[in-house]
């Protein structure tokens, strides 16, 4: 089983090559010694407000999973602190105790410098930062390693976490290994075929234009229970029990309602899903090992 990241338009071949040309030009002016995915951007000097926000140092109380954590200001407050630019698995998602495990090795007794980066904090209050151990990227750091996705959220290191994420998952590393959920299990050799991202008008009001379609490739594809998702948190369409597809028959996923048939599914999402700035779909077998990633960079 591999994670096969595949192409189907012109339009968005182009974009995805002007994000990676970004992505290289960054990595060729950032410090030397970053020559690696496990290796990540040093503290820049934009922590004294040139590029990113301010920094602070602080120290590390407690990690609650892979993308956050809980500091001591130097006012003496506790601040919960969420990773930007990051998703990591939850804690009962596939690899969420390995991303808490690998953010507690990445900070453990460093000195840490949270940066901001646009909003203060999040809609729960937590401050939204990059982190720096003994100044390196922590963000970047384990987007690298597989044990976490980039955010195409518009954040100022996003070309450099969009093109670690790529590398870790053309290697298999981390979330994306086809072992990470446990022994190896031979995956339905089923493709992406299309999918529409920014449908005409206002997307809330034409949710069913939103779509990801599917194909069969070869023989008959149990889909039971997979899971398609996002890069976010909370988007997640689990395939109803005992959908299937026979060999060259296509399924496509609305994210608005409607009736299901062989070939159409409706999400029924109380949002749009797939974000317009640019998006990863992801199909997961029902235990959470990944087969299908595709990201796309979106219109802006």
């Amino acid at each position: 089983m591999t994670v096969r990241i595949r192409r189907y338009r012109a339009a968005r071949m182009f974009r995805l090559l002007l994000v990676a040309a970004i992505a290289l030009a960054a990595c060729s002016a950032s410090d030397d010694t970053a020559t690696s995915d496990a290796e990540s951007s040093t503290l820049p000097a934009a922590t004294s407000g040139n590029e990113t926000g301010p920094s602070e140092i602080v120290q590390l109380l407690y990690v609650f999973d892979g993308d956050s954590i809980e500091v001591s200001r130097g006012d003496g407050s506790r601040a919960e602190v969420r990773l930007i630019g990051i998703n990591a698995p939850e804690g009962d998602e596939c690899h969420g105790d390995d991303a808490r495990n690998a953010l507690e090795i990445l900070l453990e007794d460093a000195s840490l410098t949270v940066v901001a980066d646009g909003e203060d904090t999040d809609r729960f209050g937590r401050l939204l930062r990059y982190v720096y151990a003994n100044n390196r990227n922590i963000n970047s750091a384990l987007v690298g390693s597989g044990d976490a996705l980039a955010l195409q959220s518009g954040h100022e290191l996003e070309p450099e976490f969009v093109s670690a994420g790529d590398r870790a998952a053309h290697d298999e590393l981390g979330m994306w290994s086809p072992t990470a959920c446990g022994p190896q299990v031979i995956a339905p050799p089923v493709a992406i075929a299309d999918y529409e991202f920014d449908p005409a008008g206002r997307d809330a009001e034409n949710a069913n234009d939103e779509w990801v379609a599917f194909t069969n490739e070869s023989g008959t594809a149990d889909l039971s229970g997979f899971t398609l998702r996002d890069e976010s948190t909370q988007h997640r369409f689990v395939f109803p029990d005992g959908f299937t597809l026979a060999q060259g028959e296509t399924v496509t996923v609305h994210s608005g309602c409607g009736a299901d048939s062989p070939g159409d599914l409706f999400w029924c999402a109380s949002d749009p899903v797939w974000s317009n700035g640019g998006d990863t779909i992801i199909l997961q077998l029902p235990g959470g090992a990944v087969v299908l990633r595709e990201r796309f960079a979106g219109n802006y």
